[in-house]
């Protein structure tokens, strides 16, 4: 079963759907993002909000952008899969940034209860360069 990436928790709604549609069209300007989201979702957001967030998904490395003409059109920074895993690292490192060694305390046990074959893999994953 393959499970959607769920950005929401390290982005935000908006940001996440702005994601999934960059993703999905390969290549977007902010009126496409915009014109889809409408459609979609039937919120008529400001076309400086969405300019706003795309520019903030570029300083974060999660957009790349390139000026055509008068606009910007922007594409995924990375595969999804590696976007899930930028995302993922985030996330564990904003809950170890509020909670400290409680949420260490809490992965380490975890890893303890899995099989021995996951934690090797796991073990030999965390052994892999970035």
């Amino acid at each position: 079963m393959t499970r959607t990436p769920q950005y929401e928790d390290v982005l935000g709604p908006l940001a996440a759907a702005i994601v999934r549609e960059v993703n999905a069209r390969g290549e977007a300007s902010v009126a496409d993002v915009l014109a889809s989201l409408r459609r979609t979702q039937g919120r008529d957001h400001a076309y400086t909000t969405i300019m706003t967030v795309m520019a903030r998904l570029h300083e974060r490395g999660v957009l790349v952008r390139e000026r055509r003409g008068r606009q910007y059109v922007y594409r995924p920074a990375a595969p999804e899969t590696e976007l899930v895993d930028r995302l993922s690292g985030l996330a564990v490192d904003r809950v170890v940034e509020r909670y400290g060694s409680a949420a260490l305390r809490h992965f380490a046990i975890r890893l303890a209860d899995l099989d021995p074959e996951t934690r090797r893999r796991l073990t030999a994953l965390a052994d892999e360069p970035e």
